[in-house]
Order: C-alpha cells, then structure tokens, then sequence
C-alpha cells in the first residue's frame, strides 16, 4: 500500500486585517499537495533539473518561491534571471505540477469576513485552515482505502510548535473547533495519519516547493484576481461522484 505525502504551504499572511490588525492582505490560504511515496524520485529528479535547468548545478540549495519568483523586486537568486527566463521556470514548474497529477487541497478563509461573523470566537485563520483541511485530507485516504501524513518546510517549526500537538491531540479526540456554533464539527480521528507533521528542509524535498507554487496561484487568484495559475491546477482539487472536496472558502 503506497503511502500519501500531503506537502503543506501557506500563502498570504494569516494576520488580521483592519480595523482588527495590520494585514494588508484579505485572504489566507493553506494548500496541500499530495503525492504517492512512489513519485518522490521521478519528481525530485525533474524537480531538480528545472533549477538547474536556470540557476545551474551548485544553485539548488535554496528556497524556490513562487511569490518572490514574481515579485517585481530583484532579490537573489532570481535577479539573474531574464523576464523571459523567469516565465519560463515558472511554466515549468507548473507543468511538472501537472505532469505529477497530484491531488490538491486548499482552504482560503476570507479574514476579515470571518472576523466580522465570529468576533472574539474567530480562530487564528493558520490553525482554522489546518483543522479543516485535515479532515478532508483523510476522508480522502478512507476514500482510496490508504495511510498519509503531513509534511511541511523545517522553517515553519518555530511558528508551527503547536502543530504537532493539534495533531496527535486529533487521533484521539478528533478534528474541532471549541466554538458555540461550529459547522464544520466532526468526529474525524485521523487514523489514517502516520506520525503527526513531519518537517523537512524545503531544498530536500521537491513537494514543498511545488506546494508553494500552487498555494500562491490560489492566493493571487482570489486576492488579486489574477487566474491564469489557478486555472491551470484547478482540475487538480480532490473531487468524487461530481463533487469537488479539496477546494474550501471560508466562511
């Protein structure tokens, strides 16, 4: 039985906006990416290729980033590289995203609507979009009848410390929200789940770059208007019998 690598990415800062903080953003969104075990090498193996491909072989030891990727700032390593040249790595990327044929999930919370309807019960949007995209994650591998785990950039140990906790906290009393009204309660254990989260240096592992790629398309989608990504990777979110599970907004 293959095991199923959900590689986790965020996009978009999970702050509140005015009049409750000082996010300038709107949206925020949690993106999995999930891969057979069987994938890892072939997808490495391109995945690498492609950087070489544009920064050469000694330049692989870095964080790719979509966002900086496009950003108009000229910040290392991707101020060596062309207009022309920057369009072409990232129509690469996505083309290896597409050729992989991962199964994607996403949770986007509307920050300041969510603010606005739950008040002082508004969870954190970075743990609200974790707790909803878990479940769907397993309900997913009941579906396939197989085990996953969650992956996520070494970076994020520090500000995620409480991740790992959530986790195992789930397996035995499951995925909710301590809310008065919570419609996306659930008994959820994830049993399914090896392990809790697994953090890995982005540079040593192809999936979480990929993850970045695709959570920023989806970010810039509904914060900017700006589609062209997303609908290529839209055809890519869990979906059965018609229904389409692995895209959520919230609320």
């Amino acid at each position: 039985m293959n095991m199923h690598l959900l590689y986790l990415d965020e996009s978009g800062d999970p702050g509140w906006p005015k009049p409750f903080g000082r996010s300038r953003t709107n949206w925020f969104v949690l993106a999995g990416l999930s891969l057979e075990d069987t994938q890892w090498k072939t997808v490495n193996e391109k995945y690498v290729k492609i950087v070489r491909k544009y920064f050469g072989r000694l330049c692989t030891d870095f964080d790719l980033k979509f966002s900086a990727l496009a950003s108009k700032r000229a910040v290392p390593p991707y101020d060596q590289l062309t207009g022309i040249q920057k369009l072409g790595l990232s129509n690469d990327i996505f083309d290896l995203v597409l050729t992989a044929k991962p199964v994607l999930f996403a949770i986007v919370v509307d920050k300041l609507k969510h603010k606005l309807q739950y008040g002082d019960n508004a969870h954190w949007p970075k743990i609200l979009a974790f707790r909803f995209i878990a479940p769907r994650f397993h309900k997913f591998l009941e579906r396939i009848d197989s085990y996953g785990i969650f992956v996520m950039d070494e970076e994020e140990r520090k500000s995620d410390k409480k991740l790992k906790g959530l986790v195992r906290h789930a397996k035995e009393a499951g995925i909710v929200l301590q809310t008065p009204f919570d419609p996306f309660r659930t008994d959820t254990h994830l049993k399914r789940i090896v392990e809790s989260v697994l953090f890995v240096p982005s540079e040593d592992s192809p999936g979480i770059p990929l993850a970045d790629f695709c959570s920023h398309a989806i970010w810039i989608h509904f914060e900017r208007n700006l589609s062209k990504r997303f609908n290529q990777i839209k055809q890519l979110f869990d979906s059965h019998d018609g229904n389409v599970y692995g895209l959520k907004t919230w609320p």
